[in-house]
């Protein structure tokens, strides 16, 4: 008996990578996506897939594994020489390096510091309640990775500098220019990294990188899995702790009925992080590769095809999601479920941390004051792969 194979949509008809109004707002492009062509073909063969249950299902299936993509993502192939990069058993393995520096018992100590870090950013507020939040949560975020790390903090302004241009490459669509600004990007980044790694032999201390060091001197890591992690977890620890802090910031200027909510309710406070996780993934698009065929939705995927998986689509699937494009942090916990942090085996080590962050930022905040206002037009540069504030000038009143 012969199967019909359905006929595959072509992407660039419902998700046009860089068309300006999708890297703006991509959820209209999105639910349309999800609507008329849940499974599409783009041009370079990639099939992209926008539904909660086929990513839930098909991106946690063994057969579809992550190594493959890295040698694809420019100067971002040093990443695969860490748990992020590796399939199983290398995945968990390296995993289990970091994973009691990130239990819910020690994200409380690390919180304690962004509290702190955040008290001394509001401190330096004067009377016109004038503050930049992009470069409030950077500071805090990155400052907190930096004492969680033992290593100098007082280069904050070249990571963002040169992590806005290694980013663009991820993107489905990046230009040529891409991977020359990437590369020129993960130089500095990996001469910083280098320096960190030395800072820590001539300064022994009891944080992670002097962990790490450990596991390298008796040969349960090897000095490029040290390396990649360390790179990662110094420049990209902050990034999607940041874009939440302030892109939830924004939101308290537009609806300051939720931040009301947040400052009088601290038993919703938790649901109003979690909700906006949901709402405004900062990195809404990831990538796989099958390594053996597949049938989705009727659409024959063959093995060794690449799969891009839209989870800010299904974080707003309304097949899951009551009202999906509404922000509700009252809604019930079933539907709270997102796949922001990704999911399965490569679920984000860090996201217990990063809404931790979050939320103990706006806390800090809340104590102070009773409103946030807009002080002039935020500056956002966004791809299709990835959202960055570069700037949020905000007033905050008593």
């Amino acid at each position: 008996m012969t199967t019909v194979q359905a006929e595959c949509p072509a992407t660039r008809d419902f998700l046009p990578w860089k068309d300006p109004q999708l890297r703006v707002d991509p959820y209209p492009f999105y639910a349309r996506a999800q609507a008329e062509a849940p499974v599409s073909r783009d041009e370079d063969g990639t099939f992209v897939l926008t539904k909660f249950d086929d990513l839930m299902h098909y991106g946690r299936l063994p057969s579809v594994v992550i190594a493959p993509e890295w040698e694809k993502a420019g100067a971002w192939r040093v990443l695969k020489d860490m748990s992020l990069g590796h399939d199983e058993p290398d995945h968990t393995r390296l995993r289990r390096m970091t994973s009691k520096w990130l239990t819910p018992k020690r994200i409380q100590d690390w919180v304690k510091i962004t509290a702190e870090v955040t008290d001394e950013i509001l401190d330096r507020v004067g009377d016109d309640g004038l503050v930049d939040g992009s470069d409030l949560g950077v500071e805090a975020t990155h400052v907190t990775v930096c004492r969680l790390l033992q290593v100098p903090e007082d280069d904050i302004e070249s990571v963002r500098r040169e992590m806005r241009k290694a980013m663009p490459v991820l993107s489905a669509v990046p230009d040529a220019g891409d991977f020359e600004a990437c590369e020129e990007a993960h130089e500095y980044m990996r001469a910083r990294t280098a320096f960190l790694i030395e800072h820590g032999r001539a300064n022994p201390g009891d944080g992670l990188l002097n962990h790490l060091l450990a596991l390298q001197d008796s040969g349960e890591m090897s000095e490029a899995e040290v390396f990649a992690t360390t790179l990662f977890f110094y420049f990209v620890g902050h990034m999607d702790a940041s874009y939440l802090i302030s892109s939830g910031l924004q939101l308290f200027t537009r609806r300051p009925d939720i931040f009301d909510a947040f400052r009088a309710e601290p038993d919703v406070r938790q649901a109003i992080v979690t909700e906006l996780v949901r709402f405004d993934a900062p990195e809404p698009v990831i990538t796989r590769t099958t390594t053996e065929d597949l049938v989705i939705r009727g659409v024959h995927i063959p093995a060794g095809s690449v799969l891009r998986l839209v989870m800010g689509a299904a974080n707003r699937d309304p097949d899951v999601f009551d009202n999906p494009h509404e922000f509700d942090f009252r809604r019930p916990p079933e539907q709270s479920r997102n796949l922001t942090f990704s999911f399965g085996s490569h679920s984000c080590q860090g996201r217990l941390l990063a809404e931790a962050e979050v939320r103990v930022v706006w806390e800090r905040i809340a104590a102070r004051y009773s409103r946030i206002e807009l002080a002039g037009e935020p500056v956002i540069k966004n791809t299709d792969a990835s959202r960055h504030y570069y700037s949020l000038p905000l007033r905050l009143c008593p």
